[in-house]
C-alpha cells in the first residue's frame, strides 16, 4: 500500500511516504528499490548512499540482500 501511494504522489511527497514506509517495514527490500528509482527518475545522480544505506540496515535485521534485487 505504501508504494502504491506513493506512485500517486509528487516527488516531496512520494520521499516523505517512502521514509515512512521504511521506519514502519525496515526488513522491506522493495520500499529502498522504489526510493533509489524515485531518485534516479528525478535526476539523482549518485545512488549509492542509498543503495548503501539499504544494505547496510537490510544487513542489521538479517536480509539477505544481492545485486539482483537492485537491478
Amino acid at each position: 500500500m505504501w508504494l502504491a501511494l506513493a506512485k500517486l504522489e509528487t516527488y516531496q511527497n512520494a520521499k516523505v511516504i517512502l521514509n515512512r514506509a521504511r521506519k514502519n517495514l525496515p526488513t522491506e527490500l522493495k520500499i529502498w528499490v522504489h526510493a533509489a528509482k524515485l531518485e534516479e527518475v528525478n535526476g539523482t545522480i549518485d545512488l549509492m548512499p542509498i543503495i548503501k544505506n539499504g544494505i547496510r540496515l537490510l544487513g542489521k535485521y538479517g536480509v539477505k540482500v544481492n545485486r539482483e534485487d537492485w537491478l
